[in-house]
């Protein structure tokens, strides 16, 4: 819901928070952390709400996700994310899942990866075993496009390679952050309904590859 953020500072000396950067969140995070050169798999079940409406037009990717991949305790090290909208319907970072007229429907959400900078890294996203993103061969440590206009919250320049991975599964609107006055905004906060998002997951995995 509108207001569903947290005062806790990040403690990266910046004095930032979710709630003055405006994003609101709720998400569960796995409890032991991933690594580099470590493979696995990630998996869930995931139903939507079919009376939620929020459009991301005008912009490449939507700013609310439902799950991510982010290394802790760095700044811009935003990896891989679900987003999703009621005109584009789920993606994983610009690639199609499943559409609007899906909500109201469990749908199989699976990651299979290995971490690497190297060229022996694997990357492969399945929905209801429909692939619909495989990076294989390459690096998977640095997301495609970081750092362009689609993932400003991933730069090039300050990647920490060394910072182990969490992955994040529930809803999280992106604000504005703390600069919004000079772009001539009233708020952090993007608009956001007020009867705000209603999602569901069950059947989470998280661990060894599966056969």
């Amino acid at each position: 819901m509108n207001g569903d953020c947290s005062k806790k500072d990040y403690g990266d000396g910046r004095g930032e928070s979710d709630c003055k950067n405006g994003n609101l969140r709720s998400q569960i995070h796995t409890s032991s952390k991933q690594k580099l050169g470590g493979a696995y798999e990630y998996s869930m079940e995931i139903w939507i709400d079919p009376s939620f409406t929020y459009s991301a037009y005008g912009q490449p990717r939507s700013p609310l996700l439902i799950a991510e991949w982010q290394r802790i305790n760095a700044v811009k090290n935003h990896m891989y994310e679900l987003h999703l909208d009621t005109m584009r319907g789920v993606q994983f970072e610009d690639k199609n899942c499943f559409k609007p007229e899906a909500f109201g429907e469990w749908r199989r959400f699976t990651m299979v990866v290995k971490w690497s900078k190297g060229s022996d890294g694997l990357l492969r996203v399945t929905y209801d075993d429909q692939i619909v993103c495989e990076l294989a061969a390459q690096q998977t440590a640095i997301p495609p496009k970081c750092g362009e206009r689609v993932k400003l919250q991933c730069d090039p320049k300050r990647q920490n390679l060394r910072r182990p991975i969490s992955w994040q599964v529930g809803p999280k609107l992106g604000g504005f952050g703390t600069e919004y006055r000079k772009h001539g905004l009233d708020s952090p906060f993007r608009t956001f309904p007020g009867s705000g998002l209603r999602m569901k997951v069950r059947n989470l995995y998280y661990g060894p590859v599966r056969k």
